[in-house]
């Protein structure tokens, strides 16, 4: 028997059981830091959302607009959308009050915006010109007091 012992631990068996929990701690390490760095913050979850709209879907055409990008700034909380119009709606006449209340009625009313109306984010709209790329024709920022 002690010349099995001296076999085994000539084939390192004593070894493969230092390495086997070795594995096991790097694992367990792997899988506590993987879980911590999981947790993003909503505001980082919102830019990495903002972030991969934009790349998969942006422009979008939409009736008399096109949806350019959307972006969300961390520090100020805000989500930014950025529209051109098109047609008949580039012109500088258009009923901008309504405009304004339609989405301040849209942010109320779309389940999707629930977690960012509750954490108190803002939403900043700018429609420019597609004619004019460099004229705003309206922007609005919309703040909790204003869809609360």
């Amino acid at each position: 028997m002690p010349y099995l012992s001296f076999f085994l631990y000539l084939c390192g068996a004593k070894s493969i059981k230092i390495k086997s929990n070795m594995r096991k701690f790097i694992l367990f390490a792997a899988l506590a830091l993987g879980f911590t760095a999981c947790q993003e913050s909503l505001e980082e979850q919102a830019a990495r959302q903002a972030r991969k709209f934009t790349a998969e879907k942006c422009p979008m055409q939409m009736e008399m607009q096109v949806m350019d990008s959307m972006v969300f700034d961390v520090p100020t909380r805000t989500l930014q959308k950025f529209y051109r119009l098109t047609g008949e709606a580039d012109r500088e006449d258009l009923e901008f009050d309504r405009l304004r209340q339609a989405l301040i009625d849209e942010l109320r009313n779309e389940p999707s915006y629930r977690i960012y109306r509750e954490r108190g984010f803002n939403f900043q709209y700018t429609y420019r010109s597609e004619s004019n790329p460099e004229k705003v024709l309206f922007e609005a920022i919309l703040t909790k007091n204003d869809y609360k």
